[in-house]
């Protein structure tokens, strides 16, 4: 099968090739390339633009596979195929990936790159700063997410206060800036990356567990040592943290996992 060669701009860094795959991609000499797969509709992490595959976790794999000296090949596929294509040696890395307990049974991770949180988005001259206050007010969530279940398991806690559920996230945020809701519930990295283009809005704050993310290998693959040091140089010299800046318009916080240089493997609580 022929492969979709691509050339991948990116803005913080010198360019790199980049090789677009299929679930059915033929097997590639992994000595000199960088096999990821990465599931293309999670913004900011992974999607496509005007046909290019792009996004934060794109941009870190491109920046690895450009220091190791090789060339990367990414595979774009729905998420339930990432681990068992990973098992499968259809490629050597996995994206899109939470870390927790019962993928660490299946799979080595390398250490955390960005974390997770539930996060409040608000109207940024409007006073609302904690969960007490949400108390008689309108808010917004997906339809179905966690964020809704979270809105559910704390309305006796922090309410009352009124959910609207939607099924767009562009529908939220419209309703918000048009003062039709007052606060609206989304994990965080990707209400930063949401709200860029709209000044009237912010983070306002954060609720609930911190999750982290990490790149998927095999188990026992030296593969994720490698990639370790390559992920921990970024950070040092702060590559990571422009690659964060540049897709969530924000800095990362100075004790994040985008910024920390892990000196033991990271493990869930």
């Amino acid at each position: 099968m022929n492969r979709l060669h691509v050339l991948v701009l990116l803005a913080a860094m010198a360019c790199t090739g980049l090789v677009m795959g299929t679930a059915k991609a033929e097997a590639a000499d992994s000595g000199k390339e960088l096999r990821a797969a990465v599931n293309a509709t999670a913004p900011p992490f992974a999607f496509m633009e005007n046909g290019k595959l792009v996004g934060f976790e794109v941009d870190l794999h491109a920046e690895v596979a450009k220091r190791m000296g090789k060339q990367l090949v990414m595979t774009n596929i729905p998420f339930a195929g990432l681990a068992p294509g990973l098992q499968a040696k259809k490629w050597d890395a996995a994206g899109n990936t939470w870390i927790n307990k019962e993928r660490l049974v299946m799979m080595d991770f390398s250490d955390p790159w960005v974390d997770a949180q539930l996060a409040f988005v608000t109207r940024k001259n409007d006073a609302i700063t904690s969960p007490e206050q949400l108390k008689g007010k309108t808010v917004g969530a997906e339809a179905g997410t966690a964020e809704q279940r979270w809105l559910d398991a704390n309305q006796e806690k922090y309410g009352p206060y009124t959910i609207r559920t939607y099924d767009r996230s562009i529908d939220i945020l419209m309703d918000l800036m048009n003062k039709r809701l007052d606060a609206y519930l989304r994990e965080q990295t990707r209400a930063l990356y949401q709200i860029k283009n709209y000044p009237m809005l912010g983070v306002a704050f954060p609720v609930g567990d911190v999750f982290v993310q990490g790149v998927a290998f095999r188990k026992g693959d030296p593969l994720r040592d490698e990639y370790n040091t390559i992920l921990n140089g970024m950070k040092r010299d702060g590559t990571l943290a422009a690659l964060y800046e540049k897709w969530l318009g924000a800095k990362p916080g100075p004790d994040s996992s985008t910024v920390h240089v892990y000196t033991t493997p990271w493990q869930p609580k």
